[in-house]
């Protein structure tokens, strides 16, 4: 009796390790996290050469400027996601020019003055944005998704020179060197489409409107707190998992 219940447990231990190695292979790989870079471009920061802010009329030479935008999500569930964004670029300008006034004392010199820097901007975006699939069938290889959050906007105008003046008397030179900072808050919604180039490789665009809740100029003067704003981006993403 005691050999059969010693067997009969052996029998039903060897059955169930087969079940239990199923039951673990089996278990699906869900896809859960996803990163992705890609160039970017919006009304803060456009592709091209950035204006020298206050001295546009008169700049010498400009870098050119290509954003980029690292992205990072979860997904919830398999049609809804949360993921941030963080665009970054910055840009170079080189000014100089000498303003002239007109005299009336015949064989006098003209008072003038001369001014030439540099000034250097950078801005920097950040998106906390909801993701929610609208194709329904997760096999087709071109998926829209709806995208709703918010973005910071922060950008810095670093400017550096030198002001020459003969006015009166013997010609004088000073220097200056500030900074202006401000950040901007946005409301952010749009769309997104992907195309499946491979398992887990897929190719990006999104579109994006956002409403400035303050003022969307580091100045101050292109722009009310009421704007109306775009963004996009064009990238790679790569999921983990199948």
């Amino acid at each position: 009796m005691r050999f059969l219940s010693v067997a009969l447990g052996g029998l039903l231990l060897g059955a169930a390790f087969p079940a239990l190695a199923q039951t673990a292979a089996d278990a699906p790989a869900t896809p859960r996290f996803y990163v992705g870079l890609g160039a970017y471009s919006s009304f803060y920061q456009p592709i091209g050469h950035p204006a020298s802010n206050g001295y546009s009329s008169f700049i010498q030479s400009s870098s050119f400027r290509l954003p980029v935008q690292f992205t990072a999500g979860y997904h919830i569930s398999p049609r809804v996601a949360v993921q941030v964004g963080l665009a970054y670029s910055t840009g170079t300008s080189q000014y100089g020019q000498t303003f002239v006034y007109s005299t009336t004392t015949p064989g006098t010199p003209s008072p003038s003055y001369t001014m030439a820097g540099t000034t250097t901007q950078t801005q920097t975006s950040v998106s906390a944005l909801a993701r929610y699939t609208l194709t329904a069938n997760p096999a087709h290889r071109l998926q829209f998704d709806a995208l709703g959050g918010f973005t910071l906007e922060h950008g810095t105008t670093d400017n550096q020179g030198s002001r020459t003046e003969n006015l009166q008397g013997p010609p004088t030179t000073t220097t200056y060197d500030y900074r202006l900072s401000k950040n901007s808050y946005l409301l952010t919604g749009g769309v997104e489409a992907r195309y499946r180039l491979s398992r887990c490789l897929e190719l990006t665009y999104d579109f994006t409107v956002n409403k400035a809740l303050n003022s969307p100029n580091i100045y101050g003067g292109n722009g009310t707190a009421n704007t109306l704003t775009t963004s996009q981006a064009l990238g790679l993403r790569y999921r983990f998992g199948r």
